[in-house]
C-alpha cells in the first residue's frame, strides 16, 4: 500500500512541475504567451491614453494582435496601431478599427 501512495505523490508532484514549466514561457527567454501580449498591449494603450483604450478591444492569436472597436479619429487609430506593433512579442497587427463619424 505504501508503494501505491508513494507513486501517486510522485505523479502529482511531476504534474505540478510540468504545469510550472508550461507557464514559465512568460518569464523565460521564449516567446511571450498570447495572454501576456494582450496584457502588454492594453497596458501600453492605457498608459498613453486611458480614455481611448475604453473603446478598443485587443485579441492575440499566435503573436498576431487584432485591434477592433472605435477610434475617435484617424490619428488616434494610427497611434494605437503603432503602439501595439511596438510591444514585445507582437508579430503582426491586424486593423479592424472603425473611425467615429
Amino acid at each position: 500500500m505504501k508503494r501505491v501512495t508513494s507513486f501517486v505523490v510522485v505523479a502529482v508532484g511531476c504534474a505540478a512541475c510540468l504545469a510550472g514549466v508550461a507557464s514559465a514561457d512568460d518569464s523565460g527567454a521564449g516567446a511571450p504567451s498570447d495572454a501576456l501580449i494582450t496584457q502588454r498591449v492594453l497596458g501600453k494603450l492605457g498608459v498613453d491614453d486611458p480614455e481611448l483604450v475604453r473603446n478598443i478591444q485587443v485579441t492575440t492569436k499566435d503573436g498576431v494582435v487584432t485591434l477592433s472597436g472605435l477610434a475617435l479619429n484617424a490619428m488616434d487609430a494610427a497611434k494605437v496601431l503603432r503602439d501595439a506593433a511596438r510591444v514585445e512579442g507582437v508579430l503582426k497587427v491586424e486593423n479592424r478599427l472603425q473611425i467615429e463619424q
